[in-house]
C-alpha cells in the first residue's frame, strides 16, 4: 500500500496530500471555475492593460469626469428635486434615502451615504466607476452611523476597474444575483466601524490586488460558485472586529499571496466542498482568531503556517476520501506563544496537522510547538465502517492491507534543507490517529536521513511507557527513517502495531518552570540543534533529568523529558509561565529566507 502523504498531487485521495502541481479541477479552480469566470478573467485581465496604460497618463486629481444617476448622465454638477442625490461636480455624490437605479462615474468618485439607499440595476452595475480619460477609477463609500446603503444587481453589485475603499459607520449591503458583490480591479480596502455584508452568485469580494479589513465592525462575505473573500495578491484582517466568509463551492477566504490575521480580530471560514481557507504564500494568525471548516482541506497554506497567541479551530471531513485539517508544503508549521490550537480530521487518508518538503534547497518539513495547548485527531470515515482487519506479519507473507492512514501529526522530507522535525516544547499536546498519533519520517536513497522528534520540557503521559520509538523501512528502493511515540526499545517497521501509539498527551511536568528562551528556540536553525538553558549540551549528550529515546543502527536524536503525573492546573500554569516569557519578546521563529 502507498504510504502515506507520498505523492505529490493535491487531488490523490488515496496515497498523497502534497500538492506540487494543483489537478484539473484546482486549474479550473483557480481560474474560478467557469467558462464566465474565465471570460471575466480575461476582461480583468484587459483591465489590468488598461490600467497599466492609464498610469502612463497624467494624473492630475480632475475626478469624477462625468456621472450617471439612475441612466441620466452629467458632466457638470446636479441634483435631483427631492434631495436624494447631490453631484458637486468634482469628487463627491451624496446619497440621502435615494432609491433608484444605476450610479457610474469615470475616475474618482466619492459616494457618502445617510439613511436608507437603495440601489438597483439589472444587466447592469449598480455602482460602477471605470478609469476616465485623465484619471484612473478610484470608488471610495462612506456612511455615518446608522445609515445604509443596499445594492443590489444581476451584474457586479459594486465594481471598480481601480481601487475600492469603503469606510465609516454605517451599513453596506452588496447583493449580485449574477457575478460579484464587490469587485474591485485594484486593491479593496475596508476601514471603520460599520458592517459590510456581501453576497455574490460568484465571489462575495474580491480583488486583483489586496485586500485589506481594518474594521472593528463586521464584515460577510457569502459566494454560492467561487469564494466568500478572494485577493488575487495578500489578505490582509485586522482591526479587532469579525469576519465570516463562506462558499457553496469555493474556497471561504482565498489568496494568492499570503494571509494575515491579527489584532483581536475573529475570522471564521467555512466550505462545503473545498477548502476553508488557501494561501497561496502564507497563513499568519497573531493575537486573533481562526475557525474554519472545509472538505478535504480545512486549511492549505503553500508557504508556511505561525500560530502567534491565536486560537485556531481547523475542521475538515473528505466523506471517505482524503482529509488534511491544517496543512503546508513550502515551509513549516510554527505554533508558539500561548496558542490553543484544535485540529480534527476525518477521511480514508486523513492528518490533522501535516507538513512536507520534497524540494531540494526548500524549507519545510518541520513542525514546531512551544508554550501551547493543541489537539490533533485524524480519523478513519468511509460510509460510517472503520478499517478492515489486517495482519501484524511483517515477515513477507500476504497479509490484507489496512484501507488507509490515519495520523494526528505528521512531518516528511525527502529532498530538504533538514530532514522532517516535530519539536514540542513546553506545551500540552494531545494527539490522536487511527494509525499513529505522532510520526516524524525522513525519506533517502542511503537511509541516513532521519526525521526526529523532540521534546524539552514536557514529559509523555500517554501511553503507558511511551517514549520517541525509531521507524525504518525500505519501500521501492528508498528508505524511510524517522520515530513516532510508542512502546517499547524495538526498531519498528510498520505503523501498524500495538507499539506505535494511536493515542498520546505530552504535557509540561508539574514541576518545571520554564526559563526565557533563546529568541531561535521556537524554530532551531537547520545547521545544527538550538541551544538553550534547557539545552545547553550538544544534541547528542545526555540530558539532566532526561531519558534519552531508544537508539538503533539508526541514530537518532528524540529525546524526553523526566517523566511524571501532570495536573491541568500545573499544564496552564506552565504554559502561562512560558507565555509571559515570550510575551516580553524573546520568542522569535525562523523566518524564510
Amino acid at each position: 500500500m502507498a504510504a502515506l502523504f507520498t505523492t505529490p498531487r493535491r487531488n490523490d485521495t488515496t496515497a498523497g496530500t502534497h500538492v506540487a502541481e494543483p489537478d484539473v479541477r484546482r486549474r479550473i479552480g483557480l481560474a474560478h471555475g467557469s467558462w464566465r469566470r474565465v471570460t471575466r478573467r480575461i476582461v480583468a485581465g484587459a483591465v489590468c492593460a488598461l490600467t497599466v496604460s492609464s498610469l502612463l497618463k497624467p494624473s492630475v486629481s480632475l475626478a469624477a469626469e462625468w456621472v450617471k444617476v439612475g441612466g441620466n448622465k452629467y458632466n457638470t454638477a446636479a441634483s435631483d428635486e427631492a434631495g436624494t442625490w447631490s453631484w458637486d461636480g468634482a469628487d463627491d455624490l451624496k446619497l440621502n434615502n435615494y432609491n433608484g437605479g444605476e450610479i457610474q462615474a469615470a475616475g474618482k468618485l466619492n459616494v457618502n451615504y445617510s439613511g436608507t439607499n437603495i440601489v438597483t440595476a439589472e444587466w447592469i452595475e449598480s455602482i460602477k466607476v471605470s478609469h476616465g480619460t485623465n484619471e484612473n477609477a478610484e470608488l471610495n463609500i462612506q456612511g455615518d452611523e446608522g445609515g445604509t446603503l443596499s445594492v443590489t444587481s444581476t451584474e457586479d453589485a459594486i465594481l471598480s476597474t481601480g481601487n475600492i475603499n469603503i469606510d465609516g459607520a454605517g451599513s453596506v449591503n452588496a447583493t449580485s444575483t449574477g457575478f460579484d458583490a464587490i469587485n474591485a480591479g485594484g486593491d479593496l480596502a475596508i476601514k471603520g466601524s460599520g458592517n459590510v455584508n456581501a453576497t455574490g452568485a460568484s465571489d462575495g469580494i474580491r480583488a486583483n490586488g489586496n485586500i485589506t479589513i481594518d474594521d472593528s465592525g463586521a464584515v460577510t462575505a457569502r459566494a454560492t460558485k467561487d469564494k466568500g473573500i478572494g485577493a488575487d495578491k495578500n489578505l490582509t484582517i485586522k482591526g479587532g472586529g469579525t469576519v465570516e466568509a463562506s462558499s457553496a463551492d469555493g474556497e471561504a477566504l482565498w489568496s494568492g499571496g499570503n494571509i494575515n490575521i491579527s489584532d483581536g480580530s475573529q475570522v471564521k471560514a467555512s466550505s462545503e466542498k473545498d477548502a476553508a481557507v488557501e494561501a497561496k504564500g502564507s497563513l499568519a494568525v497573531t493575537n486573533a482568531s481562526l475557525d474554519a471548516s472545509g472538505v478535504e482541506y480545512g486549511v492549505y497554506a503553500y508557504k508556511g503556517v505561525t500560530l502567534d497567541h491565536a486560537t485556531v479551530m481547523v475542521r475538515t471531513s473528505a466523506n471517505g476520501g482524503q482529509a488534511i485539517a491544517l496543512i503546508t508544503d513550502g515551509d513549516d508549521i510554527v505554533i508558539k506563544n500561548g496558542s490553543t490550537v484544535n485540529a480534527f480530521a476525518e477521511g480514508e487518508v486523513s492528518a490533522a496537522f501535516s507538513t512536507r518538503n520534497d524540494r531540494p534547497n526548500e524549507k519545510g518539513g518541520h513542525i514546531y510547538i512551544s508554550d501551547s495547548v493543541v489537539k490533533a485527531i485524524a480519523r478513519y470515515v468511509e460510509n460510517g465502517d472503520g478499517p478492515i482487519p489486517y495482519s501484524e506479519n511483517q515477515d513477507g507473507e500476504t497479509r490484507r492491507e489496512p484501507q488507509g492512514e490515519n495520523i494526528g501529526i505528521i512531518a516528511q522530507t525527502s529532498e530538504g534543507v533538514t530532514p522532517a522535525v516535530i519539536s514540542i516544547i513546553r506545551s500540552k499536546v494531545t494527539a490522536e490517529g487511527d494509525t499513529a498519533a505522532i510520526f516524524a519520517r525522513a525519506m533517502s536513497a542511503d537511509g541516513k536521513t532521519i526525521g526526529t522528534i523532540k521534546i524539552e520540557n514536557a514529559a509523555i503521559q500517554t501511553p503507558e511507557g511511551g517514549k520517541v520509538i525509531d521507524y525504518r523501512k525500505l519501500r521501492d528502493g528508498i528508505y524511510e527513517a524517522g520515530q513516532a511515540i510508542g512502546t517499547g526499545d524495538a526498531t519498528v517497521d510498520s505503523l501498524y502495531i500495538k507499539a506505535v501509539a494511536k493515542s498520546t498527551t505530552i504535557a509540561p511536568p508539574e514541576v518545571a518552570k520554564p526559563e526565557d528562551p533563546k529568541p531561535d528556540e521556537t524554530k532551531p536553525a537547520e545547521s545544527k540543534p538550538a541551544e538553550s538553558k534547557q539545552n545547553p549540551k550538544p544534541e547528542g549528550s545526555k540530558p539532566t533529568k532526561a531519558v534519552a529515546a531508544s537508539t538503533t543502527k539508526a541514530k537518532t536524536t528524540g529525546v524526553l523529558a523526566a517523566t511524571g503525573d501532570t495536573s491541568g492546573a500545573a499544564i496552564v500554569a506552565t504554559v502561562l509561565a512560558g507565555t509571559a516569557a515570550i510575551a516580553a519578546g524573546t520568542m522569535a521563529s525562523r523566518k524564510r529566507s
